[in-house]
Protein backbone atom coordinates (compact mmCIF):
# COMPACT_ATOMS: atom_id res chain seq x y z
CA UNK A 1 0.00 0.00 0.00
CA UNK A 2 1.39 3.28 -1.02
CA UNK A 3 1.22 6.36 1.52
CA UNK A 4 -0.97 8.92 0.48
CA UNK A 5 -0.27 11.85 -1.59
CA UNK A 6 -1.29 14.39 0.53
CA UNK A 7 -1.69 15.36 4.19
CA UNK A 8 -4.81 16.73 5.68
CA UNK A 9 -4.32 19.11 8.77
CA UNK A 10 -7.24 19.76 10.80
CA UNK A 11 -5.53 22.43 13.64
CA UNK A 12 -6.61 25.52 15.95
CA UNK A 13 -6.01 28.87 15.09
CA UNK A 14 -3.03 29.07 18.04
CA UNK A 15 -1.22 26.17 16.36
CA UNK A 16 -1.82 27.57 12.94
CA UNK A 17 -0.46 31.24 13.62
CA UNK A 18 2.60 29.88 15.88
CA UNK A 19 3.00 27.11 12.45
CA UNK A 20 3.35 30.33 9.95
CA UNK A 21 5.54 32.58 12.56
CA UNK A 22 8.04 29.55 12.92
CA UNK A 23 8.03 28.92 9.14
CA UNK A 24 8.30 32.99 7.98
CA UNK A 25 12.16 32.83 8.91
CA UNK A 26 12.66 30.12 6.54
CA UNK A 27 11.60 31.76 3.43
CA UNK A 28 8.61 30.39 2.44
CA UNK A 29 7.85 31.66 -0.64
CA UNK A 30 11.00 30.15 -2.00
CA UNK A 31 11.36 26.77 -0.43
CA UNK A 32 7.98 25.95 1.13
CA UNK A 33 5.91 27.64 -0.96
CA UNK A 34 3.04 25.02 -1.17
CA UNK A 35 2.35 25.13 2.51
CA UNK A 36 3.08 29.11 2.68
CA UNK A 37 -0.19 29.59 0.90
CA UNK A 38 -2.20 26.62 2.12
CA UNK A 39 -1.60 28.15 5.54
CA UNK A 40 -2.05 31.80 5.00
CA UNK A 41 -5.21 30.97 3.12
CA UNK A 42 -6.56 29.47 6.01
CA UNK A 43 -5.78 32.06 8.12
CA UNK A 44 -7.16 34.38 6.00
CA UNK A 45 -10.34 32.66 5.89
CA UNK A 46 -10.33 32.33 9.64
CA UNK A 47 -10.03 35.94 9.93
CA UNK A 48 -12.92 37.13 7.90
CA UNK A 49 -15.04 34.90 10.35
CA UNK A 50 -15.26 32.04 8.40
CA UNK A 51 -15.46 28.46 9.89
CA UNK A 52 -12.01 26.79 10.24
CA UNK A 53 -11.54 24.03 7.42
CA UNK A 54 -9.14 21.50 6.97
CA UNK A 55 -5.70 22.47 5.44
CA UNK A 56 -4.20 20.05 2.16
CA UNK A 57 -1.22 19.90 1.22
CA UNK A 58 0.58 17.53 -0.88
CA UNK A 59 2.89 15.04 0.96
CA UNK A 60 6.53 15.56 0.13
CA UNK A 61 6.01 19.57 0.82
CA UNK A 62 4.61 18.35 3.80
CA UNK A 63 7.23 16.27 4.70
CA UNK A 64 9.93 18.61 3.10
CA UNK A 65 8.99 21.48 6.21
CA UNK A 66 11.31 21.83 8.84
CA UNK A 67 10.31 20.19 12.18
CA UNK A 68 9.76 22.99 14.34
CA UNK A 69 6.97 23.92 12.00
CA UNK A 70 5.71 20.29 12.25
CA UNK A 71 5.60 20.61 16.01
CA UNK A 72 3.43 24.01 16.11
CA UNK A 73 0.77 22.42 13.69
CA UNK A 74 0.40 19.49 16.31
CA UNK A 75 0.06 22.05 18.88
CA UNK A 76 3.63 21.47 20.73
CA UNK A 77 5.04 24.66 21.65
CA UNK A 78 8.55 24.79 22.84
CA UNK A 79 9.69 24.82 26.51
Amino acid sequence: MSAPRSVELTVTTASLVMAIGRLAVHFPEKFHPEAWRAFTAELAKRELGLPAGPIVVARQPFDDLPSDVKAALRGVTPT
